[in-house]
């Protein structure tokens, strides 16, 4: 009698990029209440490694890099010290990088403001979602400047490529968001994955998930 053997998955080294490994393992979190470190869409599986801080204090970082097929930076607050740090992370990229790379930016479920600091003196501010296109005034050094979102913010002080997307994630969120959010990261990978496979794999499973409705004006 034949035995049914089954084909064996194609292995995806993601290296996921933090300035602190708490905000890495928060991203992770979906996973890590499914009690796994690897992620299965369609043939592939997916396997992540943490690179925080640093990347120069990491002796591993250049064979992370080695074997990485696509890359995840992850960010939270954009204040003055915690963008320096993320422009660490990224400047320790290679020049010439021929991989996926998605800055996925982390929020609470229903926050509305976010953290960046003013950007003539430095002061910490919060900033509400609904204030995104006005001018305000930094209430320290009275100076008023314009309102960005946090992606036009953290693109703007990246100088970040248009072929670099930013992907709003909400922390704790379901494994299916969480499969969608990655499917975006590897959706130009070209060694023989087809986007189509990887969007296929989480549209049932997505269709489960609880999601804001629309509301047209």
């Amino acid at each position: 009698m034949q035995e049914n053997i089954m084909p064996e998955k194609k292995n995806i080294h993601i290296l996921i990029l933090s300035i602190y490994r708490e905000l890495a393992e928060a991203f992770m979190e979906p996973l890590a209440r499914e009690h796994k470190n690897e992620l299965t869409i369609g043939d592939y599986q997916i396997v992540f490694d943490i690179v925080a801080g640093d990347p120069s204090q990491d002796p591993a970082f250049e064979e992370y890099i080695a074997k990485t097929n696509a890359i995840a930076m992850v960010a939270r607050f954009l204040d003055v010290l915690s963008l320096d740090k993320i422009a660490t992370l990224y400047r320790h990229l290679p020049n010439e990088i021929n991989m996926p790379i998605a800055v996925f930016l982390l929020r609470d479920q229903g926050e509305a403001d976010f953290k960046i600091s003013c950007p003539s003196c430095g002061q910490k501010l919060w900033l509400r979602d609904s204030d995104i296109g006005k001018r305000g005034r930094c209430p320290n050094c009275k100076k008023p400047f314009m309102i960005l979102s946090q992606s036009d913010h953290l693109k703007s002080h990246l100088m970040l490529p248009e072929n670099v997307p930013i992907i709003k994630l909400v922390r704790n969120d379901s494994i299916e968001m969480f499969k969608l959010a990655i499917a975006q990261l590897l959706d130009s990978l070209s060694f023989g994955i087809k986007p189509s496979k990887l969007t296929e794999a989480t549209e049932e499973a997505l269709k489960n998930a609880t999601v804001r409705v629309q509301v047209q004006e």
